[in-house]
């Protein structure tokens, strides 16, 4: 037999028994859609995590001292004891540290933070009237990985070195100051009062630069003069050089040179925190989703091997005395296996054809109704879905295509 011949005769099998073939054909339309729309749908999530993590800063990084005691993820708080003069720092961040990293390729920005202990006693006096306030990082991103930062409702968030000071709308609405008058504070200057719990206090006038809109009541204080608090309140003339600085965020150009410095400041010694952490876990975890989509989907592709294999070797023994007499006509075992095997093959391609159309009517609707919704299709696994499909249905016709070739062409003409 030709191929021509073979192509003709495993079309006309096909057709024979439609409802039989359709429902053959169904179950790789099933195993298609399983593997391709699970798998793109754990891709798409993959791509949405990767995006989100993006937007709120894969740039930035925390670099702490080692030794600290710090532990969990994100900057240390500023409410959370900071220095302690019975603390014991394997290696500091010191200013040299700082000065040497602002000339490092890739980074933007960099800015050093001083934590002030939990217990001090923490207020702004305005107009005669004094209100407890809390410090929070110069940098509107500097206590939270996952925070958007804050926008300015009046003035500018950017602190200078010294003198300045930033309000959130909580603390000036708390002095009773109305969201219209707010421009009118800025370039005013206010008192940061230090108490201790003896009743000893220290001021410190600093200029208004900003009002950020967050609404709990909290300072920031440009780093000199948090510098100069900390060392009045644990009574010392030299605690950065002696205890460094509490942590450093880094703001680099793009995220391969975060990924750069990150390596880099490891290497000196240095504990770094950073977005890419987490963004690595949640990979895994979608690579463990992906795996379990395609086994799932391997499953259902197995399911359907078997019920090709199931409709084909049903078919051999209906078609017995057909082969015995293509046999008699002098056609080979190869003959009648090509037969068999393009009879599955237009199965299975009827099957993969139908579940990519099903797909690509499942992505449209969605991209249509859910615009928001995590579906990635890609090629790549269109074409894997496409070939696990065709080759487990294949190989489901490996039996009977065997079975059939191996019939006596006497025994398969006498074959009631």
């Amino acid at each position: 037999m030709t191929i021509s011949d073979q192509i003709r005769t495993a079309v006309s099998n096909v057709g024979r028994r439609k409802l039989r073939s359709a429902l053959a054909s169904l179950g790789v339309v099933v195993g298609t859609l399983t593997i391709v729309i699970m798998v793109s749908l754990a891709a798409g999530v993959r791509q949405q995590i990767n995006r989100q993590f993006a937007s709120i800063g894969l740039d930035r990084l925390t670099v702490t001292p080692t030794g600290s005691g710090r532990g969990g993820f994100g900057p240390p708080r500023f409410d959370s004891g900071g220095f302690d003069p019975g603390s014991s720092r394997k290696k500091i961040i010191t200013a040299q540290d700082v000065a040497r990293w602002k000339q490092s390729s890739g980074v933007m920005r960099i800015i050093p933070e001083v934590n002030l202990p939990g217990s001090v006693g923490l207020e702004l006096k305005w107009n005669g009237t004094n209100q407890a306030v809390r410090m929070s990082s110069a940098e509107p991103m500097g206590g939270n990985f996952f925070q958007e930062p804050p926008e300015p409702v009046a003035g500018s968030l950017e602190l200078p070195e010294s003198g300045g000071i930033i309000l959130s709308q909580g603390t000036a609405q708390a002095f009773g100051i109305s969201s219209n008058d707010f421009a009118g504070i800025i370039g005013r200057s206010v008192e940061t009062i230090l108490r201790t719990s003896r009743g000893e206090t220290q001021s410190y006038p600093l200029r208004v630069q900003g009002i950020s809109q967050e609404r709990a009541r909290n300072i920031q204080v440009s780093i000199a003069d948090r510098i100069a608090m900390k060392n009045w309140w644990f009574n010392s003339t030299n605690t950065l050089e002696r205890e460094g600085y509490d942590f450093v965020i880094i703001r680099s150009t793009d995220v391969t040179h975060a990924i750069a410095l990150t390596a880099q400041f490891r290497k000196e010694g240095f504990n770094v925190q950073s977005l890419e952490i987490v963004v690595e876990v949640a990979n895994r975890i979608v690579t463990a989703i992906t795996v379990m989509f395609t086994l799932i989907g391997s499953i259902a592709l197995l399911v359907a091997t078997i019920g090709i294999a199931n409709t084909m070797v049903m078919a051999i023994y209906e078609r017995t005395r057909e082969i015995g007499i293509l046999k008699a006509m002098g056609a080979s075992k190869f003959s009648i296996v090509g037969v068999v095997l393009r009879e599955c093959g237009l199965l299975a391609v009827a099957g993969i054809l139908v579940g990519l159309l099903i797909t690509f009517g499942v992505r449209a609707f969605l991209g249509l109704h859910y615009p928001g919704f995590a579906f990635e299709l890609t090629g790549l696994w269109i074409g894997r879905g496409a070939g696990i499909a065709f080759c487990g249905a294949i190989s489901g016709a490996l039996y009977p295509a065997w079975l059939a070739a191996r019939k006596d062409p006497i025994d398969a003409l006498a074959y009631e």
